[in-house]
């Protein structure tokens, strides 16, 4: 007979549906990754600037970036950090985002999380003095 106790049935469900302690929950990953580079889709703001987070991942660390690309004269500062597991870290913040293209990067340092882990980039903007809403990149599992 086989006995399963309740926490490791509980533990079993969230880790199979990847279940976050900001208790949002992402589907299962098919796989992690270890390496590499994961942006979200680039947004419009304020008619003409272009903007995205992004994720750096090397081995079990991340860094979180934005990526502006400021096409009119407007005045912009943003700020980027990691969304670890329901525990925003590693913020950093930059102002005078005025490159057109290629656009100006704003990078935190590199956080380090671990195996077996969640993690997204998060970022803002202030367009003119206005905040202008969140940017996301996609969540990556890490392990």
């Amino acid at each position: 007979m086989r006995i399963t106790s309740v926490r490791s049935k509980t533990a079993a469900a969230a880790l199979a549906i990847g279940i976050t302690a900001g208790g949002v929950a992402m589907a299962a990953p098919a796989d992690a990754v270890t390496g590499g580079t994961y942006c979200g889709a680039t947004q419009q703001f304020a008619g003409d600037v272009y903007a995205q987070a992004c994720l750096a991942v090397s081995g079990y660390a991340v860094q979180p970036s934005i990526h502006v690309t400021n096409h009119g004269s407007h005045t912009v500062s943003g700020t980027t950090w990691v969304n670890h597991l329901g525990s925003y870290e590693d913020y950093a913040s930059c102002d005078g985002m005025t490159a057109t293209d290629p656009g100006t990067w704003c990078n935190a340092g590199w956080d380090w999380i671990g195996s077996n882990s969640y993690a997204q980039a998060q970022g803002s903007l202030v367009i003119d003095g206005v905040w202008y809403g969140k940017l996301f990149s996609p969540s990556e599992y890490i392990n």
